[in-house]
């Protein structure tokens, strides 16, 4: 899929945002690949996102899927995909 198709469905699907944090196992890995898709999307497209969209990608996810927990900043998230092996500039 797309990954404009697949942030259309995150957007519309009424548990998308859950769903992705169930899916990817923690909250540093589910922002990770939204703010990877995120990327793609962009004008100018790159692979691999930086600390601090991996940072807002948290916060929207947190925001939307109700987390209730410690959303850590963004050089906690990007050790946390470091130790994923997920690359973040």
């Amino acid at each position: 899929m797309a990954p404009i198709q697949w942030l259309m469905e995150l957007e519309t699907h009424h548990n998308g945002y859950r769903t992705l944090l169930d899916e990817t196992g923690s909250l540093a890995a589910a922002a990770y690949r939204l703010a990877e898709a995120w990327c793609q999307v962009r004008p100018v497209s790159t692979k691999v996102p930086t600390r601090v969209e991996v940072e807002a990608a948290a916060k929207r996810i947190a925001d939307r899927a109700g987390w209730r927990g410690y959303v850590p900043n963004a050089s906690m998230l990007a050790l946390d995909c470091e130790a994923e092996g997920l690359l973040v500039l």
